[in-house]
């Protein structure tokens, strides 16, 4: 018994991970980020946001624009509010938040054209100032007016009012889709191609790029069952498939910034110390890990133009992304843990 149990003890102290020490800061001098050892390079603030939302974030570069999509997640800022924010040359030139449409996915994307979509809202290219607010069209609508016509717990007095709602359901189908000569499919994770069904987690853009743009629900594009027969396996959106084109991956919004935009060289690390220790646990059924894991503040040579400049950065209180570059400036996706904001910060080229 006492053999085993050093024996567990020694098993979990060579799982443990003790504190590093803390080291002193080696240059004192040196301002911390967003200050510079140059005071003429200025960084500025563009956006501040909970820290909480940093992960409910999509973003996307076209040109000297930087486009922040917020959408609600379970720890939603305000009431399930979606928020959008267009900031251009550093300066924030469009924000708008609306009450999400549940219907809707929560992607933001472009067209061929450069138009924004953002829930249901369409975004004009090529400055965004003038927006529509987009149909979305769903069978689901019909059997919702009836609602208040049904006989609760009594489904068989209710045949008659189901073969209206079916019929009704087939003409609305039927005028919807023929008002659409391209269909846009709009996906979380991009398929390299078309399937061979309907999926709910998709977005359905019709008309893209045109004035007569709407949305609408994966179940238009299903063959309706009816009294005669079952409904088939998609064989509506087999028939629909010559129409439909897959966003193209540079058109989505995505959580992380796309490498291309990636500036890796003009920050570059020229040292660190342990500033401080981060409690983790982490391992399987069989074998757990656990302790401390050290934290560092960064050291930085940065170059701005034709001269180096230095910060840092403490990571027990701030985080910066690496610098996001546009065709006018820079941006740095910032996670402010002393602060518990997400902030984005500009540097003018």
């Amino acid at each position: 018994m006492r053999i085993s149990l050093l024996l567990s003890l020694f098993v979990l102290s060579s799982c443990y991970s003790p504190k590093t020490d803390v080291e002193e800061d080696k240059y004192p001098e040196i301002p911390g980020f967003p200050n510079f050892s140059d005071k003429t390079v200025i960084v500025e603030k563009v956006l501040d946001l909970p820290l909480s939302q940093k992960d409910n974030c999509t973003f996307m570069i076209k040109d000297s624009y930087l486009l922040v999509y917020n959408f609600p997640l379970t720890d939603s800022y305000q009431n399930d509010t979606n928020r959008l924010f267009i900031i251009n040359q550093g300066k924030l030139v469009i924000f708008e938040k609306w009450k999400t449409n549940p219907a809707i996915n929560n992607l933001a994307f472009t067209d061929d054209a450069g138009n924004l979509y953002a829930n249901n809202r369409k975004y004009l290219a090529p400055d965004f100032r003038y927006k529509q607010i987009l149909p979305f069209f769903d069978l689901n609508d019909i059997p919702k007016k009836y609602e208040s016509l049904f006989h609760k717990g009594e489904s068989e007095k209710d045949s008659a009012l189901m073969m209206k709602i079916t019929d009704e359901q087939m003409v609305y189908q039927k005028n919807i889709l023929e008002k659409g000569n391209h269909i846009l499919m709009v996906t979380d994770d991009m398929n390299p191609e078309i399937l061979d069904r309907s999926v709910y987690s998709y977005n359905y853009l019709f008309n893209p790029g045109k004035k007569n743009s709407y949305f609408v629900s994966h179940n238009l594009l299903q063959e309706l069952a009816t009294k005669d027969s079952a409904a088939e396996k998609d064989p509506l959106y087999a028939k629909l498939s010559p129409k439909i084109k897959l966003a193209h991956h540079e058109n989505i919004f995505y959580p992380e910034i796309q490498k291309e935009y990636i500036d890796s060289v003009s920050f570059k690390i020229k040292d660190k110390i342990v500033s401080g220790n981060q409690w983790f646990s982490t391992g399987n059924h069989f074998v757990g890990s656990f302790g401390y894991t050290p934290v560092y503040l960064y050291y930085y040579d940065v170059k701005v133009g034709n001269k180096t400049v230095f910060t840092k950065e403490d990571h027990t209180q701030i985080v910066v992304s690496n610098p996001i570059k546009t065709k006018t400036g820079k941006y740095f996706l910032v996670s402010n843990i002393k602060e518990g904001k997400f902030q984005i910060y500009y540097l003018k080229n």
